[in-house]
């Protein structure tokens, strides 16, 4: 038996990826699965009721990337929130924000950071006048 909550058969392309965008949007905000470290491709598209295949392709082409660098993504605006989050970053560490964001380890996060805004986490914190946790 078919899963009724599943896409309707005969979607074009465009409608397809749209419709998954949407779910994949929704998904992040009720779930934030991003901030799981072990999260997956094959569960997020079992989630989305579409298999690997559709969910990496609209990933790649809708959000611009692929699927561990859109949780990258989604860990970094998580870990720009609590940068600005009140005494966030006077009571923790780089160590804790990487943890906290979902990232494995603190080189993935410190490369991902700087890729994404162009400096070290270290740096971001110090220039915005953090004194981290001792």
């Amino acid at each position: 038996m078919r899963n009724p909550n599943a896409l309707p058969f005969g979607l074009d392309e465009a409608e397809l990826n749209r419709r998954l965008e949407q779910r994949l949007d929704d998904l992040a905000k009720k779930t934030k699965f991003y901030l799981r470290k072990d999260v997956s491709l094959k569960e997020i598209s079992n989630a989305l009721i579409t298999n690997r295949t559709y969910a990496s392709r609209m990933i790649n082409k809708i959000k611009g990337c692929k699927f561990n660098d859109y949780v990258n993504n989604l860990r970094l605006e998580k870990a720009e929130e609590l940068f600005h989050t009140k005494d966030y970053m006077n009571t923790h560490s780089i160590r804790d924000l990487a943890n906290d964001c979902g990232f494995a380890s603190v080189s993935t996060f410190r490369r991902a950071f700087a890729k994404k805004y162009d400096n070290t986490p270290l740096s971001y914190a110090k220039r915005n006048g953090f004194k981290g946790k001792k």
